[in-house]
Formats: structure tokens, sequence, C-alpha cells
């Protein structure tokens, strides 16, 4: 089949602009990875962050959850319900395309091992992202939604710092974690049936 010399141009167009993107998160990765096995403060502040995020926000929810009434709690659930629904579509693109990690293409300092996988886009991010942002803007409590962003941006500074992850990797998981956000808070009232069973449950056996 022939292109024509319009189809030429925009497919040239295409891959202008995809390299253009690539170099543009080539870039911010050098920026931001620059001073990683140089500064051990600055390294040891990546690390943790980049390894214990998840745990720091698994931890307030919990923490949380003793502290808040029924409906507090049906918040946290669908932040939770967010965060599952960010990581089923991180794994349906896993499924689809599979982008190189920063060490798997010699670019930049790894100071922090992971296995060499797909790293669009960031499970971590995701996580992290889909629960704070439910909190923050879908729920309005606004104290716990930011602490949890404070959380969720340094994860993937440091996930990016580390070299395991590339910038863009957190700029899709931000997308993908503001779409499950969307959905499950337009799905809430079928939601809230479930939620409410699995709060008589909790009460039950706390009871």
């Amino acid at each position: 089949m022939w292109l024509s010399s319009e189809d030429n141009a925009v497919t040239g167009l295409k891959r202008i602009n995809i390299r253009m993107l690539n170099n543009i998160n080539i870039d911010l990765f050098q920026w931001i990875n620059a001073a990683a096995g140089k500064n051990p403060s600055l390294d040891y502040i990546a690390i943790f962050f980049a390894e214990s995020g998840p745990y720091i926000v698994m931890a307030l929810f919990i923490f949380l959850w003793f502290l808040s009434n029924e409906r507090r709690k049906n918040t946290l659930l669908l932040a939770t319900e967010a965060s599952a629904l960010g990581l089923l579509f991180n794994l349906a693109i896993t499924l689809i395309y599979f982008h190189p990690r920063p060490f798997m293409t010699g670019i930049g300092t790894t100071i922090l091992s992971h296995a060499p996988e797909t790293s669009f886009p960031s499970d971590h991010a995701t996580l992290l992202f889909s629960a704070s942002l439910y909190l923050l803007l879908f729920s309005r409590w606004v104290s716990a939604g930011v602490a949890m962003i404070f959380v969720a941006v340094l994860t993937s500074w440091g996930r990016v710092y580390c070299g395991i992850h590339f910038p863009f990797d957190m700029a899709g998981s931000l997308f993908f974690s503001i779409l499950s956000c969307i959905m499950i808070y337009k799905s809430r009232s079928l939601l809230e049936y479930i939620n409410r069973w699995i709060i008589s449950i909790y009460k039950k056996l706390t009871a």
C-alpha cells in the first residue's frame, strides 16, 4: 500500500514528537538523578522514600481507620478502591507496552537494585497518588490528602533519583491515578453498599 506525501509527513511528525518527548524524559531523568551516589544524606532520604512510601501511607491509613467514624471509614475504603483500580490500569498497560528502566539502557546512576522489568507506569506512584488524590480532591479530607500527597511526591522523586524510573513513568501514574479516582467517585453509590458491609463486619469482629 502506497502512502501519500501527506501521510509520510504526518508519520514523520509523529516520529519527531515521540523522539522529542523521549529526549525530554531523559533530560529530566538525568537532572534529577545527577546527584545520586554523590551525596550520602540525599541518597539515604531518596532510598528511604523510594522503598518505604507505600508502607508509610498504609500505616497512616490504618491509624486513620481506628480514629474515624463510619463516614470517614467509607472514604478510606473508596480511596483504597481507587488505588486498586489504578494498579489494574497499570497491569493492563504492562501487558501491551514495555518501556525499559534507566539502568537497562545504561543511563544515569543506579543506587537501588530492581528487577529488569518494565518501568511504565510506576506501581508505587499509582498506589500513592490514587489514594491521596481521592482523599484530597474527591472527599475534601484535606489534612490526610496533603500528608499522603507529600509522601507520594517524595516517593516518586526518590525512585527517579535512585535510577529505577523515568519522570514520565510518574506522569503516567498520575494520569491513571486521576482516571481511577474519577471512576471510583462516579461509582461511589454502588461501592458504598459494599463498603457498609465491610464496615459492619469490622464492627462485629471488634465488638
